[in-house]
């Protein structure tokens, strides 16, 4: 009753096809789970969402084989047996059996990676009294408004809390990187481990903020889950685009229903707004 979306099931599909027809042995396939696209020449693509599924895939107790492009973000999940393919051949001359097809397990210790972002609550010179108010917000857990005309770092500021804001612990950071994995957008592995900061434009949709759409697909409030969503130009949003915050300021999550299908994700983040004291920006 699902509707098949994206190429993710073209492996799985076609080592069905090969299992019934006797061209690969059907009891190795229990020992794993299969995930990737297939192109016309046979080379796997990479796919998105494979977070969530590396993590059920864990708790099965099987194996994951997988497009190589894809190996890094299945590699985040600890205890997991990992095996990346460059193409369906690879994966067929592995399940048949022999050493010298047999592919490499996938290592990877970015688990032990320090987190480092690209700036940092010290590019600020000055604005002592706005550096105060951001640790207070960063040590308290406050949701914070900063009001001043264009030109005076409000947006540089907003953009340096998720810097000072306590590490996330790996079970936060998988939550962060999971809700990125199945979005449009995908998720870096590099960013493994830091606060995620979203700015969603003043034109935004109220579905861009919470989400929607007929896959129903994660918005900029669950992106930002864990770390900080900035609404720069706060009073040019639209009052039904704010509205739409209520829900998840106060119960830390939102739930998107429609015809076919519902879905609840995560949503605690501190929100940073910022805006001008008149049109002008001047008194």
């Amino acid at each position: 009753d699902i509707p098949k979306d994206g190429g993710r099931f073209d492996l799985p599909i076609a080592l069905g096809i090969l299992a019934a027809s006797e061209q690969i042995p059907l009891g190795v396939l229990e020992k794993y789970e299969f995930i990737g696209e297939l192109s016309l020449g046979g080379q796997l693509r990479a796919v998105r969402g494979v977070l969530p599924t590396a993590v059920d895939v864990q708790l099965s107790g099987h194996n994951l084989l997988l497009p190589r492009d894809n190996a890094d973000e299945a590699g985040l999940i600890r205890g997991l047996a990992v095996y990346p393919a460059e193409d369906l051949k690879a994966v067929v001359n592995h399940l048949q059996g022999g050493e010298q097809h047999a592919l490499p397990r996938w290592q990877q210790e970015i688990h032990q990676q320090a987190v480092e972002y690209p700036f940092d609550l010290s590019d600020v010179k000055g604005q002592f009294a706005a550096r105060r108010a951001l640790e207070i917000a960063a040590a308290g857990g406050h949701n914070l408004l900063m009001v001043g005309p264009p030109g005076t770092g409000k947006t540089m500021l907003a953009s340096r809390l998720a810097t000072i804001l306590p590490d996330l612990t790996e079970e936060q950071a998988l939550e962060s990187a999971t809700i990125a994995s199945i979005s449009n957008q995908g998720f870096d592995v590099n960013q493994w481990g830091q606060r995620p900061v979203r700015e969603p434009h003043h034109t935004s949709s109220g579905v861009a903020l919470v989400g929607g759409g007929s896959q129903v697909k994660p918005g900029e409030i669950s992106l930002a889950h864990n770390g900080v969503l900035f609404l720069d130009e706060l009073t040019e949003f639209d009052r039904k685009v704010l509205d739409v915050l209520r829900e998840p300021l106060e119960t830390g999550k939102i739930t998107i229903s429609r015809a076919a299908r519902s879905a609840t994700y995560p949503a605690q983040f501190q929100l940073v707004a910022a805006m001008n004291p008149c049109p002008q920006g001047r008194t």
